[in-house]
């Protein structure tokens, strides 16, 4: 199993037998976790994708750890938020990754925390080289956490702006 420690958090790879139960047992899996799982997670976004992503994970079981990431505060046992990172590197070793932290969490130090560890692990521990995000032009708080990772914007589509983070050689 994959886990990745933080000073506050533990972000581990959302398994088959997880996102099953968040779509078809998520009552019973409230019930009997150790971890608190909040009302409003996943968001709307990661809803739709845990189909497919169930999908993925059912044909091809080395998917797991190229999908959906949960962000716990184990202090507090609760999950915070989401990592999602849209499949395996390509052939030049870029990966895609989203995010999305619970809204008391949003401008927190937890949230550089979560994103910080994850681009760390991507970048030493797999064959990626690039990790590439967007953001809504709009959005400050995701630029200046994109800035404070080292991320430069590369490109401007209408109102969205394209970061990206190389791997150091």
């Amino acid at each position: 199993m994959i886990e990745i420690f933080t000073e506050h958090l533990l972000i581990v790879p959302c398994s088959l037998d997880i996102a099953k139960s968040l779509i078809f047992h998520r009552n019973e899996l409230e019930q009997k976790s150790p971890i608190t799982i909040p009302k409003g997670w996943p968001s709307a976004l990661i809803t739709g994708i845990l189909p497919l992503y169930i999908e993925e994970m059912e044909i091809d079981n080395t998917y797991y750890g190229w999908g959906l990431w949960i962000i716990i505060n184990y202090e507090d046992k609760q999950i915070i938020g989401d990592i999602y990172i849209q499949g395996k590197p390509d052939n030049n070793g870029t990966v895609h990754l989203c995010f999305n932290m619970s809204n008391e969490f949003q401008n927190s130090i937890l949230t550089y925390e979560a994103v910080d560890a994850m681009i760390e692990w991507l970048t030493t521990q797999t064959n990626a080289k690039k990790v590439i995000t967007e953001c809504c032009e709009s959005n400050f708080r995701s630029i200046q956490l994109f800035e404070k990772l080292g991320m430069r914007c590369t490109k401007k589509d209408g109102r969205f702006l394209m970061w990206e983070l190389k791997k150091a050689i």
